[in-house]
């Protein structure tokens, strides 16, 4: 990440991409893993907690591993003003 995010899509994308990196996505696995579900009757019909999803934290100069594929390069080329690739 080279400049502040400034566009809520632009911040969206780039969180996606970023938890492609495992890195960035084992606490989340990780709190997932460990989270027991309990399942309870809520007026009739069942509801289960979840675990809170992590959000990477995006400031300029958090970097990420991530394989290129055709998807991925389109993705990153709609944030090229925010993101460099190396």
């Amino acid at each position: 990440v080279t400049r502040t995010l400034v566009r809520e899509s632009a911040r969206k994308t780039v969180q996606r991409l970023f938890l492609k990196d495992s890195a960035i996505a084992d606490p989340l696995d990780a709190r997932s893993k460990n989270f027991k579900a309990l399942p309870k009757r809520r007026g009739g019909v069942i509801w289960t907690k979840r675990p809170n999803k992590i959000h990477p934290n995006l400031v300029p100069g958090t970097t990420a591993t991530i394989e290129a594929t055709p998807q991925v390069l389109r993705d990153l080329n709609s944030v090229a003003a925010y993101v460099q690739v190396k």
